[in-house]
């Protein structure tokens, strides 16, 4: 599917009114969205939804957001609000996301862009029936580290790029809605293996063929029988002009959250490293609070995390959707709602190729 760029975007009448954003799951993504939205010029949060009503009046309280529901459907009938940003389990993501567009508002949607490609064709079908933006959000695209190594590899510092290598792994969601694929659409390439994928299709478009293997899910799994999704996968891309990439996603790695980007070139390479890729060092006899997403413990020596929203590119991501709405920029590759539904493509084919046991071979017209 072609990816269209922001031609239904466009400057606001009132260029001086604040945008107000709703915010759709007061959880985890949710909190991560609200502290950064913060950080965003000429940008309020005015309304967030949940049907924990517990964790919505909480969520309201920590950022100060006057208005609170408990139906999603009624929070995107407010006229007030201008994007509907929705952080909620992944098997709801088309259907806030259709609803919302049908309601007038723009979408900020997370990853997966939907956990069927028959959900995905019809976001798009009423992304683009309706003229509103949508906006994709992979966060790898805008992470400031992968912004400057895809500033270098421009400027030819490493030469042709040939092979990519991309990782997300942790030990494990805790979130019940990650333990059945009807909630989740699958296991660790759905969740985690597809910010590789996204960032690598913002780089290189779509691949030719796909090979994939998965730990099969239940008691296949390397070590969590109790996901009905897969705990370990990757896939191999083939593009066009011959270059490998290797996504992966896992459930086993111990230590907290664990992302990293390899690119070899024809001239040099470059290593990223998303999650530990910082100047700061602890070692604590009793442990502290926090070191970074999915750590068991922080006792001993750690490398916490400075500031996940910046490092993970969530703030500036949510900056630039800003300035799409505002008519400032045009967005980028890989955050359209095409893009996301080609994304989507590529991590179904790699659970294709493992069930089958062959290459996948994918249609390339954007």
């Amino acid at each position: 599917m072609p990816e269209e760029s922001d031609k239904h975007g466009g400057r606001r009448k009132n260029m001086n009114a604040k945008i107000k954003i709703g915010i759709v799951g007061a959880k985890f993504a949710g909190s991560f969205h609200a502290e950064s939205w913060r950080t965003v010029r000429n940008v309020e949060v005015t309304a967030v939804s949940d049907i924990d009503d517990n964790a919505r009046d909480a969520f309201m309280k920590k950022y100060s957001i006057p208005k609170g529901y408990h139906d999603y459907m009624d929070m995107v009938k407010d006229k007030d609000i201008d994007i509907v940003d929705v952080c909620v389990p992944n098997f709801l993501h088309a259907e806030v996301s259709i609803a919302a567009m049908q309601a007038g508002k723009d979408v900020v949607c997370e990853k997966p862009f939907a956990t069927t490609l028959k959900d995905g064709e019809k976001i798009v079908e009423i992304r683009q029936k309706t003229g509103v933006n949508y906006f994709y959000a992979e966060d790898w695209i805008f992470a400031p580290a992968l912004v400057r190594a895809q500033s270098i590899i421009e400027e030819g510092g490493i030469g042709k790029p040939v092979y990519l290598k991309g990782k997300e792994s942790h030990s494990g969601s805790h979130s019940p809605f990650a333990q059945k694929i009807k909630y989740c659409g699958g296991g660790a390439m759905i969740h985690l293996a597809i910010h590789p994928a996204g960032f690598f299709y913002h780089l290189l478009g779509m691949p030719e063929t796909v090979i994939g293997s998965c730990s099969d899910g239940g008691q296949n799994n390397l070590m969590h029988p109790q996901f009905e999704g897969e705990d370990w996968g990757i896939g191999i891309l083939k593009f066009k002009d011959g270059t490998r990439a290797v996504i992966e996603g896992n459930y086993v790695t111990r230590g907290g959250m664990d992302d990293t980007v390899e690119i070899y070139g024809t001239e040099g390479v470059l290593k990223a490293d998303l999650t530990f890729g910082n100047p700061l060092s602890i070692f604590s006899m009793d442990g502290y609070g926090y070191a970074v997403e999915k750590a068991e413990f922080t006792k001993g020596w750690t490398r916490p995390a400075v500031d996940e929203h910046a490092s993970l590119g969530y703030k500036d991501e949510l900056a630039h959707f800003s300035a799409c709405k505002e008519g400032l920029e045009k967005q980028r590759r890989g955050t359209t709602a095409e893009a996301g539904f080609n994304i989507l493509r590529i991590i179904d084919a790699v659970y294709r190729s493992s069930r089958e046991g062959k290459k996948v071979k994918l249609r390339i017209d954007g």
